[in-house]
């Protein structure tokens, strides 16, 4: 099994028109695959809304589409690791004073 191969590109969709606006939507296309010998290769891929465009016949505006639920979801992972760790830090220090070693 050899290590992952991954590619990250941001691919453009077909323009959208409504009325004398012109969309156009993009998408952040992430790409990992493994090769093994034995099951032979295994794709996986995430789609990710990055942006979209937005044309008239005068300007032309880019608006980034915010990873909201993604920035959330890393925060409160960081929380419950630090909240296990400080526990885990507690119940080893109330067990090692409670519980004193013979012979010192």
């Amino acid at each position: 099994m050899g290590l992952p191969e991954q590619r990250i590109r941001l691919v453009a969709a077909d323009p959208i028109e409504v009325g004398a606006w012109r969309l156009l939507p993009s998408v952040l296309v992430s790409t990992s695959s493994v090769q093994s010998q034995n099951k032979g290769s295994r794709h996986f891929v995430r789609l990710r809304p990055a942006s979209i465009v937005v044309a008239s016949e005068n300007s032309a505006e880019w608006i980034e589409i915010p990873n909201t639920t993604g920035n959330v979801l890393s925060t409160m992972a960081a929380a419950a690791a630090g909240i296990a760790l400080v526990s885990s830090l507690i119940i080893a220090v109330s067990l090692i004073l409670k519980n004193p070693r013979e012979g010192r």
